[in-house]
Order: structure tokens, then sequence, then C-alpha cells
């Protein structure tokens, strides 16, 4: 798979998620910066991908491109973790072990990261975070 092809799988499958309104997830380098809703749940999608390997050879090397889709889930200071921990059991039910093609996405673990800047971005101020991490191999 072309990486792409693994940006196309990732984030269709991710706009394909109903336990958050669309609206509210801020998919890479968009044509519209992305403003955080005034109230609720937001998140932000990112792909890291890792290094690939060959994982074999016929009439030619097969590669393996390994990584995980990070989202980054926010919700206002203070106001508990439950919404929190609930939209990341969501996400971790629509991706664990869910493939498609030369696609498959393996455990999701999720990071408590607590209250932060935001990666540096002003208007991530006044957020508590969770990360989902989904780890994935293509080929």
């Amino acid at each position: 798979m072309t990486y792409e092809e693994i940006r196309i799988v990732l984030m269709g499958r991710l706009a394909d998620f109903d336990g958050i309104e669309q609206e509210r997830i801020d998919y890479p380098n968009q044509p519209i910066p992305f403003e955080p809703p005034s109230e609720g749940l937001w998140c932000r999608a990112t792909i890291q991908h890792g290094p690939a390997f060959m994982a074999g050879m016929g009439d030619r090397p097969y590669t393996r491109k390994p990584g995980r889709l990070v989202v980054q889930c926010f919700d206002r200071v203070g106001s508990g973790l439950g919404p929190l921990n609930r939209l990341t059991d969501a996400l971790e039910e629509h991706f664990s072990y869910w493939s498609q093609g030369a696609l498959e996405c393996l455990e999701v673990s999720q990071v408590d990261v607590g209250v932060s800047d935001s990666v540096g971005r002003p208007q991530g101020r006044g957020f508590y975070q969770c990360n989902v991490i989904i780890r994935f191999r293509a080929g």
C-alpha cells in the first residue's frame, strides 16, 4: 500500500465513526482552519508512520508499513473523565482488530495526557486530553 492509500483507508474509517459528530474532528491539513467547539468533546487525528521494513521476497521485495493512528480527544477542564472515557471506549470498539484490504488495525490503547496546551496551539488551552493510539500495519 502507498502512504496515500493508508491515509484514505484510516481517515475513511474515522469518517464512518458515529461516536462524535464529524465537524468535531480536526483532520490533518484541511483548507479551513479547525476551531474547537465552544462546549463538549472534540478530537484531532494524526497518522504517525513507523519505519517500513522488508517482510518477504518473491519476484520482488515485499514491504510492510507499520504505524499508528493517534486520535487526541479533548474536553473542558473540570468536565470529568466519564465523557472522554466513553468516547475512547467507542473508538476502541470501532478500530480494534478491524481490517480493510492490506491494512489491519491492531490493539488500541488510551493515554491520559491530562491538562495540556494542545501541542502549543492556543485554542487547546483549558482542555483535558486523552489520546487513543491505534496501531496498524499495511502490506
